[in-house]
């Protein structure tokens, strides 16, 4: 008796034991659930309080992440030279909108081709919603309702407004917008119309056109803080019509008499050496009503010669010019284009003016006159400045120039010379 009860009480025991244990044991959904239930909301809501501050970070310099452009000083001539041509470019508001689909990036530019709206369309944004920017940047300045959408408007400073655009179907970012009202306005203090300069050639290497593409968006750059250095006219419907590299005895007459024959004026770069081989040339471009302008002496790179000696192309070549046609020029371009801040003073200390151009033609690279009227017709704007060449070896711009000025006046685009384009001197 005494030994059964031992084992009813072993047997009790071991069963108590059992129950407890199991008490204590959880199923693995029920253990695992409350620590998701938990910890996810915190880290997401960390992981996208950090992407919001980043966004406010960037949006204070101009600029959205993945893009290295920004709405304080970038230009567009810049991201065409680094990203290439956009997919698309839109007229919108106060300026045009580039659309470069790749890197889910649009930015507007005004008419002097500064950037004063940068969009960022990432994915990322696309998991943020509403809630969440008014509790990373507190109540907006302004909400816009813009039809399906709505624009929370934040104010960062004097010029830039972060705008978060979020659709009324789903509350979720659809892009944001940094956006630099000064620039958009027209107010920046170096708000000049200022192109960037147009052309293709497929006869250029790809270390050419990119070193082509470089100096293109350098020299705008230069441009916007010089007052004596042009790279196009007003915006206006006027275009002038220019040729460097002459005179010769050749394609350069030819050149004048098309330009006779259609009634218009052009605007001739002489190279002061060649001015003492053909003076009647030269005479005979004044006498029709063309300017005579300058493009140096010997057609050196300015910008590697000392300041004298830049001085001195300048002036041979004012003196040879006007040894002809009694007059010395005013305006000067710069052989190659190559100009920087000890040419530019120099010049302007010698009473000139450096106009370069907005459409290069490349009749000196691709010689066709198809591709000569194609860089100008696709890329009209404004107040271009238009270069061709008018030396020996240019028979297809002789080829190219009645039909190019035809499809000019269909357009109705005025051409014009520099003086009336630029409003500065053409002679001293």
């Amino acid at each position: 008796m005494k030994k059964l009860k031992l084992i009813l009480i072993v047997c009790f025991s071991m069963i108590t034991l059992l129950t407890a244990c199991d008490s204590d044991k959880q199923h693995p959904s029920e253990n695992v659930k409350p620590k998701q239930n938990a910890l996810q909301p915190k880290e997401i809501n960390h992981s996208y309080s950090v992407q919001l501050d980043e966004i406010k970070d960037l949006a204070q310099k101009g600029m959205v992440k993945d893009c290295p452009f920004n709405a304080f000083d970038s230009i567009i001539g810049q991201v065409n030279s680094e990203w290439g041509e956009p997919d698309k470019v839109d007229q919108a508001g106060v300026g045009s909108y580039a659309t470069f689909q790749g890197k889910n990036i649009v930015l507007g530019y005004n008419k002097a081709g500064e950037i004063f709206d940068v969009r960022s369309y990432a994915d990322g944004l696309k998991k943020i919603t509403d809630k969440m920017v008014v509790k990373s940047f507190g109540q907006p300045t302004e909400i816009r309702d813009n039809n399906n959408e709505n624009i929370y408007v934040y104010e960062l400073n004097q010029e830039i407004q972060l705008k978060v655009v979020i659709p009324k179907s789903n509350n979720v970012i659809d892009h944001i917008s940094v956006f630099n009202v000064k620039r958009s306005t027209g107010t920046a203090a170096n708000n000049k119309y200022i192109l960037d300069i147009k052309g293709k050639s497929n006869q250029l290497s790809e270390s050419a056109w990119a070193s082509m593409q470089k100096w293109r968006t350098d020299i705008v750059s230069f441009a916007q803080n010089q007052d004596k250095v042009y790279i196009n006219g007003p915006d206006k419907k006027q275009v002038a019509l220019t040729f460097d590299d002459g005179p010769d005895e050749v394609i350069t007459p030819a050149i004048i008499e098309i330009l006779a024959n259609h009634h218009v004026k052009g605007n001739f770069f002489f190279i002061g050496s060649k001015v003492n081989k053909h003076p009647d040339v030269v005479m005979n471009a004044f006498k029709n009503g063309n300017l005579v302008l300058s493009h140096s002496f010997n057609h050196v790179e300015l910008s590697k010669l000392g300041k004298e000696d830049t001085r001195l192309e300048i002036n041979q070549a004012g003196k040879a010019i006007e040894s002809v046609i009694g007059k010395e020029p005013a305006i000067l371009r710069t052989p190659y284009g190559d100009t920087n801040g000890q040419v530019a003073e120099v010049a302007k200390e010698e009473g000139y003016s450096i106009v370069l151009w907005s459409i290069d033609t490349l009749d000196w690279s691709q010689r066709d006159s198809k591709n000569i009227i194609r860089n100008v017709m696709d890329n009209l704007r404004n107040g271009d400045i238009i270069l061709m060449h008018s030396d020996s070896d240019k028979s297809e711009t002789k080829k190219a120039l009645p039909l190019l000025i035809e499809e000019l006046q269909k357009r109705n685009v005025e051409i014009v010379d520099l003086d009336t384009l630029l409003d500065v001197k053409a002679y001293q």
